[in-house]
């Protein structure tokens, strides 16, 4: 399973959803998917729930295996222990032992959805949860987020050939020899020879658009790519001598 960039712009008001109702703090997280919270406030009506009262909580649609009992302990401490968080409850639905089913979120607004954010990690898996399917969709795509499409090149140059065809549009395919980034944030990836070899191929990626390849590639996926061959699209140019493609798109990168 790949894990996925999870700055999650979930905003639950795209999904025509009020938002947290509950606000609480987490006395004690009692497995991976389950959590016991006292409640400080509520924040929208909501029978059955007052200030000062602790329940247990279980994210909806997030589930783990025995063998993975202890990392899933391990993950949801770290996301949520001792800290304030927000429910959406669901109604509609109970667990068979008595606990509320219920969408977490580590903010008021409802952005950051900790259901979302482990079953974004290997250790869990979505299971869709009987009565409550509101963000469904939302928990499926986590769990297992489409590739990014194949690229389709026309034109293909290895790395060191590609200097000879500046000023035209084609793929680009080499090993990654270094990786770098710039105090603003820029990434590069080098092709062939390593960093500040004349005769190396760049991918250049400027810091604006590094966050949209973080979320196809995951985060800083530039320091696992030592080695590997990636495949890249645009149009070939020079830059102080060296050639270079610079990417604006995810989808004009390949990374098998």
């Amino acid at each position: 399973m790949r894990i996925v960039f999870v700055l999650l712009v979930l905003g639950v008001s795209f999904f025509g959803i009020a938002g947290p109702q509950l606000a609480g703090r987490v006395e004690r997280v009692v497995a991976g998917n389950t959590i016991s919270v006292r409640i400080e406030a509520v924040l929208a009506p909501l029978s059955g729930f007052f200030p000062g009262t602790v329940i247990q909580a279980r994210y909806v649609g997030v589930s783990f295996s025995e063998a993975e009992a202890e990392n899933a302990y391990a993950l949801n401490s770290l996301l949520v222990g001792g800290k304030q968080v927000f429910l959406e409850v669901e109604e509609k639905a109970g667990a068979e032992d008595g606990s509320v089913l219920a969408y977490v979120f580590l903010d008021r607004e409802g952005w950051l959805m900790v259901n979302a954010i482990l079953v974004a990690t290997p250790v869990f898996s979505f299971v869709p949860t009987p009565g409550a399917n509101r963000y469904d969709h939302l928990l499926q795509y986590f769990d297992n987020p489409p590739s990014p499409p194949s690229l389709v090149c026309s034109v293909l140059y290895s790395w060191n050939e590609a200097g000879r065809h500046v000023g035209e549009r084609a793929c680009v395919e080499g090993p990654v020899a270094s990786v770098g980034t710039s105090r603003g944030g820029d990434v590069f990836l080098n092709l062939g020879k390593p960093y500040p070899d004349p005769n190396r191929f760049t991918l250049f990626i400027p810091a604006r658009h590094v966050g949209k390849f973080e979320v196809v590639f995951g985060p800083r996926f530039w320091t696992n790519l030592l080695g590997r061959t990636v495949l890249a699209q645009g149009e070939i140019r020079l830059y102080q001598g060296v050639p270079e493609i610079e990417l604006s798109d995810p989808s004009n990168l390949s990374i098998p």
